[in-house]
């Protein structure tokens, strides 16, 4: 039976003003014929002494996200915890990298996986064998609890059941994994797919054009709401490079995203 998770007791909880975020793996807007591509955003929340981090990318990043941990003189096991915002494959993978240290997700969404329901919504990204495997590590939490100092649960469900994202109180701040997939999409009100609801889904923008200041999306870089309401990106596009073998006695070709 999985632990109700508990907020974390940080060592120097009285110093609460510095709280931050950094771009481990920046999220990419793309998608293609062949299917989902997975380059999800993974964030280091660092609030009140901790260090969060938010989602963990698909096994393609897996090299990645090491190295870049690694560059900030991180190992997998410094960290204090790890959140889940929901349990798809390129949000969820690299769990395992993550031994001995608590890892969160919200209530409904591993009911999602574990009673099976996610078979029922033709859900197709759902890494079970992983999470089953996992499953007595996870402490699961609710919307609206303060985990950590400053930084509250919310619930974004649409894309799957239990999506949830972590609102940053003190600047406002949304990690909203695919709750926001991206700007294009929040700007069009045009909801994630949607193995839920999709009503659910674009409801969640009314609290998001309410609540939020700033947004770092599942699948994007972060962005800003003006005045209009209006996503304003706040970094340059992360750059992306395809090597394509056409074949032998050919070039290779090289597709540069950004």
């Amino acid at each position: 039976m999985q632990k109700q998770a508990t907020p974390i007791d940080p060592v120097g909880a009285a110093d609460r003003s510095r709280q931050r975020y950094t771009i481990l793996l920046p999220g990419i807007p793309v998608s293609s014929t062949r299917g989902a591509l997975g380059w999800s955003t993974v964030a280091l929340i660092e609030t009140g002494g901790l260090r969060i981090l938010f989602d963990t990318g698909s096994y393609g990043d897996r090299s990645l996200l090491i190295e870049r941990l690694q560059a900030l003189s991180l190992d997998p096991q410094a960290l204090d915890a790890v959140f889940i915002s929901h349990l798809h494959y390129d949000h969820c993978q690299n769990i395992d990298l993550f031994a001995d240290i608590p890892l969160f997700v919200s209530e409904r969404e591993l009911r999602y996986v574990l009673d099976g329901e996610y078979r029922e919504h033709r859900d197709p990204y759902v890494p079970a064998a992983t999470i089953l495997s996992l499953k007595d590590r996870f402490q699961t939490v609710l919307d609206g609890s303060e985990l950590f100092p400053d930084v509250r649960v919310v619930a974004l469900p649409g894309h799957t059941p239990g999506q949830a994202g972590l609102f940053l109180s003190r600047e406002k701040i949304l990690m909203a994994g695919d709750g926001v997939k991206n700007a294009w999409e929040f700007a069009n009100r045009m909801a994630p797919p949607a193995f839920f609801s999709q009503s659910a889904a674009l409801s969640n923008y009314d609290w998001v054009m309410a609540n939020a200041t700033e947004i770092v999306p599942g699948h994007d870089r972060p962005f800003r709401l003006q005045a209009d309401g209006t996503p304003a990106y706040l970094t340059a596009a992360a750059e992306v490079t395809l090597n394509f073998f056409p074949g032998p006695g050919l070039e290779p070709k090289a597709v540069r995203l950004s």
